[in-house]
């Protein structure tokens, strides 16, 4: 007698067996997506810092602080800083990003959770030393879900 197909043992084996090894690669797949979430995240602070240094030098040497731009205009107070948005810094096009939310405005998403941050506040701040060693520091400002730590820029 000849019958063709497998037995339940047969069956129950290669299931325990994919399971097994789904068991075994999932840790790995996961950690390499989550190390690629954070370093996605680490060049979006990165490109926020550059964007900034940017953003105050064309404030302060470029046409930025004509009131033509309406809402993107900028003022640098008495303590050489600038207060703006992430939101800000895209639209203007000093930070590069793809999202655009319902009105048409781009907005600046977290890689690591999918989180609009465009409304994270940032403080620029100019610092010139002795040497006239020029840095730029940006820290939080407020907003909801932002960065806590954003660093320097030369």
């Amino acid at each position: 007698m000849n019958r063709k197909g497998f037995t339940l043992i047969e069956l129950l084996a290669v299931i325990i067996l994919v399971a097994l090894i789904g068991v075994l690669v999932m840790p790995s797949v996961i950690d390499t997506s989550n190390k690629g979430k954070k370093a996605s995240y680490d060049i979006l602070i990165k490109n926020i810092v550059t964007a900034s240094k940017s953003y105050y030098e064309e404030c302060e040497y470029g046409d930025l602080s004509d009131s033509k731009y309406g809402e993107y205009a900028c003022t640098i107070d008495s303590e050489k800083k600038i207060t703006i948005t992430l939101s800000a810094l895209a639209n203007t096009g000093f930070l590069s990003v793809k999202d655009v939310d319902e009105n048409n405005k781009k907005q600046v998403l977290d890689p690591t959770n999918n989180n609009n941050i465009s409304d994270c506040q940032i403080t620029i701040t100019k610092n010139i030393d002795e040497k006239y060693k020029v840095t730029y520091t940006i820290t939080p400002n407020g907003g909801t879900n932002c960065p806590t730590e954003y660093g320097s820029v030369e």
